[in-house]
């Protein structure tokens, strides 16, 4: 019989939960992160969320955005897609500095096509829709993200948990809810935002690995978009998306996105400035 290196990558992350679940102590099949240890926690989410130390690594993501109406059911309004950048680079404390950026647009719900304008179903004004743009920079430490607080945040709550191995699959959630003051006087909008990653437990416990496959399931809910010109206060956007860290970055990015995020901003695949 002979055993590939996946096998006994697979072997070792096996029997680390094994040992932990027994309390047992237990011998690595191979030189290998140890996916049990509270230590090697950050190591784990920087392996799933990034690529090499310090490197970028590109997601593509795409799903539904919901609106709900108070007292009434959620409706599929629009669909998202877009590509987002994420570099986690470890410190000298052990501590992660993440940096990101992204762009995506709204699309149509029947036919996907980035929208220009939009009709709100439940006011019947036209809009145009906002781009879907990100630049986050943080602190991530084993308890969660540290964002700088600004005059306008009344609460930033985060967390990371740790790894959980299932068969050959290893999740990892990261999950935060915040509060701010609105750009209006008195007005405060909310959000949570619920993330599942998702990798192969032996590609992000093998310390050579080149490039770790991961996915992930994102939710939240919060207020609507000013854009949409709605009151918070008559109801809740949600998202639901799915998403892959591409291995070659934009060369295996969708052609629909790809193209549309360099008809949008030109350069930004080649250096998003992080």
């Amino acid at each position: 019989m002979t055993l590939s290196r996946r096998d006994a990558l697979n072997a070792a992350a096996g029997l680390a939960v094994m040992g932990a679940a027994s309390g047992a102590p237990t011998k690595s099949a191979s030189a290998a992160l140890d996916l049990t240890a509270p230590e090697n926690k950050l190591e784990a989410y920087r392996r799933i969320r990034g690529r090499n130390d310090g490197e970028l690594a590109l997601w593509w993501w795409n799903g539904y955005v919901w609106a709900k109406p108070n007292n009434d059911v959620a409706v599929h309004i629009m669909t998202v897609e877009g590509l987002t950048f994420q570099r986690l680079t470890t410190n000298e404390d052990g501590n992660l500095t993440e940096a990101m950026a992204g762009r995506g647009t709204f699309r149509d719900a029947d036919t996907n096509a980035p929208l220009e304008t939009w009709t709100n179903p439940f006011n019947g004004v036209t809009a145009k829709p906002d781009h879907v743009r990100s630049l986050n920079r943080g602190v991530i430490t084993p308890d969660g993200l540290e964002r700088k607080h600004t005059e306008r945040t009344l609460n930033f709550v985060s967390e990371i948990t740790a790894p959980m191995i299932t068969g050959h699959q290893i999740f990892m959630r990261e999950n935060f809810v915040t509060k701010n003051k609105g750009r209006a006087p008195g007005e405060v909008s909310t959000r949570s935002s619920l993330s599942t990653y998702t990798a192969d437990a032996a590609d992000i416990a093998d310390d050579n690995a080149t490039f770790r496959p991961a996915t992930f399931n994102y939710q939240s809910l919060g207020g609507f978009r000013p854009w949409m010109e709605m009151d918070d206060s008559t109801g809740m956007l949600s998202w639901q998306t799915v998403g892959q860290k591409l291995e070659r970055g934009s060369a295996d990015a969708p052609a629909g996105i790809k193209d549309w995020v360099d008809a949008n901003y030109p350069g930004f695949l080649d250096d998003p400035g992080i």
